[in-house]
């Protein structure tokens, strides 16, 4: 089924980790429901995993200490594809694009590496004092 022809948009802002993933989720199942995908989309399946992969590190790392600043998201349909956005005051991230995936001997340092395998694109950008990250899957 395309998905040009359906409007979908998602927005929401979050602090804490458990919240925030039950959100992204949530957000994924209603993208699912309003395209009529199934449960079994494989594209769905793959943009959900590297969402949480992503939303994890914005959750767990994207914000300073003491600070309760929420995490901006907004999930939505654009042409023939899904787009996700997380805007967090975190510091900054290096390397983001170049990571490679660690050796399995290491446990942590593989969400980007992962998400960057899933997707179709994934981008980050530091704006003044914010962090934004762009995920896109075609579908």
């Amino acid at each position: 089924m395309g998905t040009g022809h359906r409007r979908f948009e998602f927005h929401a802002t979050f602090s804490g980790l458990d919240e925030g993933l039950d959100i992204l989720h949530d957000s994924v199942d209603r993208l699912r429901r309003a395209t009529g995908r199934g449960p079994d989309d494989r594209a769905l399946m793959l943009f959900e995993t590297a969402l949480g992969e992503i939303g994890s590190n914005v959750l767990t790392h994207g914000k300073p200490a003491g600070t309760e600043r929420p995490v901006e998201y907004t999930l939505r349909l654009d042409g023939h594809g899904v787009v996700a956005s997380l805007t967090d005051s975190g510091p900054r991230v290096h390397e983001h694009l170049s990571r490679e995936m660690p050796g399995h001997e290491h446990e942590d340092g593989r969400g980007l590496a992962m998400a960057r395998s899933l997707l179709d694109e994934l981008g980050y950008e530091r704006d003044g004092e914010v962090n934004r990250w762009k995920l896109v899957k075609r579908l």
